[in-house]
């Protein structure tokens, strides 16, 4: 509900008398740094700054986005002196205009649960009524730093600690900084892992982070970590480098009892070793006759382990 409030006021000296030709000049709340208002509410009109009052003494329409700091001068007639301050207020502009998701500005006194952006590009949520002066990037006693849950943006650049969701429904965490056009749906597990609550991210060595996606192969070529990597012929299919994902994270074969008959290879990369009970090997063949599932945890440098 909006409270009236005289949209054209008319400013008048201590003798009553009007200020004609008066000048109101805008800043960024806070600051002296000005700032451009307009004369429409869509903000494509920009007005001078200072804003020149009309021959009443009226403001002409001044619109802005969130608080502004804003002094009032006038010509004193009686003494000759030009530009004179008649007052300065700071902020002028509504609170929940300036404090729903804007910069958080120093002279604002923000109500409970009013969320602003510190300088930190993170967003911060009121802990208490009247909270003016506290920075939220370090008053945590005033200021409770709150998350997003987005759609995975392929042109969205995430940083470590960033969740996002895929057109799936799950939930994926970045473990890398500028990390960029890297789907989480088919990610190796070098830039993405699943937001598993309990998970250190990028330490996940005590938490089993498994999917129940299968890839079915066929015709060879590289395997997926933390996939169910489904090998459907005799072909030959190739590990991901140990180094390429985080130590301790497993990649899983499997050979169907349908296509039990076959007899798939999977090779190391590059100069890695699978090891084994009896030592290591550079590839693993499957045997015909069975169905097989197989797990290989990465050392995270060189190394697969079955």
């Amino acid at each position: 509900m909006s409270r009236f409030t005289n949209p054209v006021p008319q400013y008048l000296d201590g003798a009553g008398n009007p200020l004609v030709n008066a000048k109101l000049t805008f800043f960024a709340s806070g600051t002296s740094t000005l700032i451009t208002t307009y004369a429409d509410d869509l903000e494509t009109i920009a007005n001078a700054n200072p804003i020149l009052l009309d021959a009443s003494a009226r403001v002409p329409n001044a619109w802005y986005s969130g608080s502004a700091r804003v002094i009032l001068t006038a010509d004193n007639l009686t003494t000759g002196q030009c530009g004179v301050q008649i007052w300065d207020r700071d902020p002028v502009g509504g609170e929940n205009e300036a404090g729903d998701f804007s910069l958080w500005v120093t002279t604002i006194d923000y109500d409970l649960n009013d969320i602003v952006e510190g300088s930190d590009n993170k967003f911060y949520k009121s802990l208490a009524n009247a909270n003016q002066g506290n920075d939220p990037t370090v008053s945590p006693a005033n200021w409770e730093q709150v998350n997003f849950l987005g759609v995975y943006n392929v042109s969205k650049s995430y940083s470590i600690g960033d969740v996002a969701q895929t057109a799936e429904g799950y939930l994926w965490a970045s473990v890398i900084n500028s990390n960029i056009n890297n789907n989480p749906s088919i990610d190796s597990g070098a830039n993405w892992l699943p937001a598993i609550s309990g998970a250190k991210i990028p330490d996940v060595a005590a938490v089993e982070l498994r999917t129940t996606t299968v890839i079915p192969h066929t015709g060879g070529g590289a395997l997926t970590a933390l996939r169910v990597n489904e090998l459907q012929d005799t072909d030959t299919y190739t590990l991901p480098l140990a180094n390429s994902v985080s130590a301790n994270q497993f990649i899983d074969i499997e050979l169907p009892d349908e296509f039990k008959t076959f007899e798939p290879i999977v090779s190391r990369s590059g100069s890695d070793t699978i090891s084994y009970s009896g030592g290591t090997d550079t590839s693993i063949t499957f045997n015909s006759g069975s169905s097989i599932s197989l797990r290989l945890t990465s050392d995270g440098i060189s190394d697969w382990r079955i």
